[in-house]
């Protein structure tokens, strides 16, 4: 084992739970689908939270290039990162939903816990991919437009749906980062050494 591999054994446990938390939420809610009020905004936030769980451990793998990923205050980071990624798989079910559980009234309640800690990830996300120089989602190639778009584009737009009651903003944007991130992330590989 090197110390890429024994410094993702952390990052993978929080993301477990991460996951985790979202499939036995899920479960609750599928349970009680005939009695529940739905509202698409609910479960499109758990797609993007598991969408981006997905993603942010594909593009751990990356990070072997990069000997700062194995100092301690980068590690810090990473950690926190995936801390935030916690607290919204947490965020974007319901715990325990009543068989009378509103999803609309659900979502409203958490629409700015669960955005700002979205922003809050992408700030830290930011952060990270600075200090690996601004990378290509390979790891390996310089930035180009789209990449500076795709990690900046979450700072400006999350927040918007934070302070925003546009319904078609809560669809949109969240489908529009997933279908982003994953046409940019499609031909990415685990390939190689």
């Amino acid at each position: 084992m090197n110390g890429f591999d024994y410094s993702l054994g952390l990052l993978t446990i929080l993301m477990g739970l991460a996951l985790a938390d979202v499939c036995f939420s899920f479960h609750k809610l599928a349970i009680r689908a005939r009695t529940i009020r739905w509202d698409g905004r609910v479960p499109l936030t758990a797609v993007l939270v598991v969408f981006e769980c997905v993603r942010l451990w594909f593009a751990q793998w990356t990070l072997r290039n990069f000997s700062a990923a194995l100092t301690f205050p980068v590690y810090l980071g990473l950690f926190v990162q995936m801390l935030l990624l916690v607290l919204l798989a947490t965020s974007c079910l319901p715990d325990d939903p009543a068989d009378d559980c509103d999803l609309r009234a659900f979502y409203e309640k958490r629409r700015r816990y669960f955005w700002s800690l979205f922003t809050a990830y992408f700030a830290m996300f930011f952060i990270l991919w600075l200090v690996f120089g601004s990378t290509n989602v390979n790891g390996l190639t310089s930035a180009d437009v789209v990449d500076w778009v795709r990690v900046l584009a979450p700072l400006v737009l999350f927040p918007l749906l934070i302070v925003s009651r546009r319904k078609w903003l809560d669809y949109a944007i969240p489908v529009a980062f997933i279908l982003f991130y994953g046409a940019r992330y499609w031909d990415a590989t685990l390939a190689g050494g």
